[in-house]
């Protein structure tokens, strides 16, 4: 996305990116699953997104564009991770099953 797609209000912000997000309380991501690692950038961009607009650094129709936006990256990369990750099992699976098998026999008869 971006910034000419934003709304006017939105064009003289600085937006936090979630894809660059880190959470704050000391999480490994190597050692976290990525789908908990996106709940935490989500919570923490949410925060931050709330923060800003109890003080008035953003309006209410600011807030509520930066959280759709927040969501909806969260949700994309939700979706781009489930459907990788069965994808790359399906080709395991198929690698273990039926091509492993017939190249072992390839090369047994080569």
């Amino acid at each position: 996305m971006n910034l000419e797609s934003f709304p006017v209000f939105l064009k003289d912000k600085k937006i936090p990116v979630i894809s660059n997000s880190a959470p704050s309380k000391g999480v490994e991501l190597t050692n976290v699953d990525f789908s908990v690692s996106n709940i935490v950038r989500l919570k923490s961009i949410l925060s931050f997104f709330s923060y800003l607009n109890m003080n008035g650094e953003i309006s209410d129709e600011a807030f509520e564009a930066l959280v759709r936006y927040a969501c909806s990256i969260f949700i994309e990369n939700e979706i781009e991770g489930r459907v990788k990750d069965a994808f790359e099992q399906k080709i395991k699976n198929f690698w273990e099953s039926k091509l492993s098998s017939t190249i072992d026999k390839y090369i047994t008869t080569k």
